[in-house]
């Protein structure tokens, strides 16, 4: 009894006990002794004054230190999420993206998702409108509605992969914002957007754009992976190319 006390509390020693039981140091020191026996009454004041748990004593069972009738003291538990909306179908607005409001100027914008296995049926439905539609939809969160177009791509493969944070790893859901034909003329920003969704007519890539010639419609396309003997450079002529999407946000999955 007195040794898990003394155990619990370092500052407690036999003379603080001594004066808060109002006896003296022997005769708590004969306590302690296992030889000697301690009354009852003596036992019943001394779990009260340091509140010790009674069942023990009496049973042998739980923790013999705190009461069973007490709580034991738990962390501050604090939160670090929150409920953000709930969605209710179906959906309303003509945008070419529906958005539902979350509060807190934000919004979920809804995007259509071309997954790994959709690739194939994607080249030849992508200006099918209905097709779009059908798609499965990736969610992301904004601080504001968007105009333009937007479609998400999962990508796959390791071609975009050198262990960066800027890797876009293979399961990774990219959404890109697409740019329209007519602006393919121009000087692509490819300072201020690293990476494209490339829809080509032997598929869709996932690749970093170097270099821009708009006077010959080519592209440089580059892969992060650093074997460039797999991966190495290579451009593209823009008339090969159906759409071409500027990524905004990479969604990584949790490894």
């Amino acid at each position: 009894m007195f040794d898990a006390l003394l155990a619990s509390d370092k500052q407690l020693n036999k003379a603080i006990i001594a004066r808060r039981m109002n006896k003296t140091p022997q005769v708590i020191s004969n306590y302690l002794n296992p030889m000697r026996p301690v009354p009852e009454g003596f036992v019943s004041d001394f779990i009260d004054e340091f509140k010790l748990n009674r069942g023990f004593y009496e049973t042998g069972n739980g923790d013999p230190v705190h009461r069973i009738d007490e709580p034991i003291s738990q962390p501050e538990i604090r939160e670090n999420a929150k409920a953000v909306s709930e969605i209710h179908y179906p959906l309303e607005g003509d945008d070419e993206n529906p958005y539902i409001e979350l509060g807190n100027g934000q919004y979920l914008m809804l995007i259509p998702l071309v997954n790994e296995y959709a690739y194939a049926g994607y080249m030849s439905g992508f200006a099918d409108l209905e097709y779009i539609e059908e798609l499965p939809k990736h969610t992301i969160i904004v601080g504001k509605k968007h105009s333009g177009k937007y479609l998400s791509f999962e990508a796959f493969g390791d071609s975009m992969f050198d262990g960066s944070n800027e890797s876009i790893e293979d399961g990774s859901i990219v959404t890109g914002r697409d740019l329209p034909r007519h602006h393919w003329q121009n000087k692509f920003h490819i300072n201020a957007y690293k990476y494209w969704v490339i829809v080509h007519k032997n598929g869709i890539l996932i690749k970093q754009i170097l270099k821009h010639d708009s006077e010959n419609g080519i592209i440089t396309c580059h892969s992060l992976n650093p074997d460039k003997e797999k991966f190495p450079d290579f451009t593209l002529h823009l008339d090969e190319v159906d759409q071409l999407f500027n990524i905004v946000n990479i969604s990584k999955p949790i490894r």
